[in-house]
């Protein structure tokens, strides 16, 4: 088995038969120090993969999801992709890519994936329902708290798909939606922070990077037929509001 690191790159040659992951794990540490985002498994190299060779792919996901990044595994040939993927917990969590590039432009899209650069008091604003809407109510919630504003898209993944997939269109969505809220807030005198977080549902995944990063304070904005719907027991007040550790603010928007 040869091991090489190069930029942002772990390659994997010859023949993985024995599980690589104590050996790898000083070096996949590295990466994450320098592209806290996620690490590319190069495994355009690979010749045979045995079912203890690809439990080195498992140990990595598991410890790279760990430090709240990702790893992406690009160059997989064909017929070895066929083998590891009956490795029981593997199929959910390979993730794929066609290419380096392909990778590298995933991890690196859009945002940082946990709130690292946190100066002082937070008003999260994720950009879900009508955030358009809300913004200048998150201004001056922000103003008055002397607080920074951090802006957070969830990108919403297929659940037959891993979590952690390149999915362009999506991360292209995210780009445009944080670069416009960000736009709409210079005005305000406020700073921003953008970030990003992957889910297979908005409110869950809100409330998750809620738990995970505790803002001050969380500022959403819905039509009030969308919150009124089954009762007023939308997602976002049976959810978010009762499991967020913080204070929520739900603007009800007439249509």
């Amino acid at each position: 088995m040869i091991i090489e690191v190069k930029g942002d790159v772990l390659k994997l040659k010859s023949s993985l038969v024995e599980n690589q992951w104590p050996a790898i794990k000083s070096a996949v540490r590295l990466l994450l120090n320098d592209h806290p985002n996620g690490v590319i498994i190069d495994c355009s190299g690979l010749t045979q993969v045995s079912e203890h060779g690809a439990k080195t792919f498992l140990d990595a996901s598991n410890y790279i999801q760990s430090h709240n990044a990702r790893v992406v595994v690009s160059g997989m040939p064909e017929n070895l992709l066929a083998e590891i993927r009956n490795l029981p917990g593997l199929r959910s969590q390979l993730v794929l890519a066609n290419s380096i590039e392909e990778a590298r432009s995933s991890l690196n899209s859009v945002g940082q994936s946990v709130s690292t650069n946190r100066r002082g008091p937070v008003v999260l604003v994720p950009l879900i329902g009508a955030w358009h809407q809300i913004l200048e109510f998150a201004a001056a919630h922000a103003i008055n708290r002397k607080a920074d504003i951090h802006l957070l898209y969830v990108m919403q993944i297929p659940r037959n798909l891993p979590i952690g997939v390149p999915a362009p269109e999506i991360e292209s969505d995210a780009e445009n939606a944080l670069r416009s809220a960000e736009q709409a807030l210079k005005k305000k005198n406020v700073r921003t922070v953008r970030l990003t977080t992957r889910s297979r549902d908005l409110i869950e995944g809100t409330t998750k990077f809620a738990i995970e990063n505790k803002p001050d304070m969380i500022v959403v904005g819905y039509q009030k037929s969308e919150l009124t719907k089954d009762g007023g027991r939308c997602p976002v007040i049976s959810v978010l509001c009762h499991e967020a550790p913080c204070d929520v603010a739900v603007y009800c928007i007439s249509e």
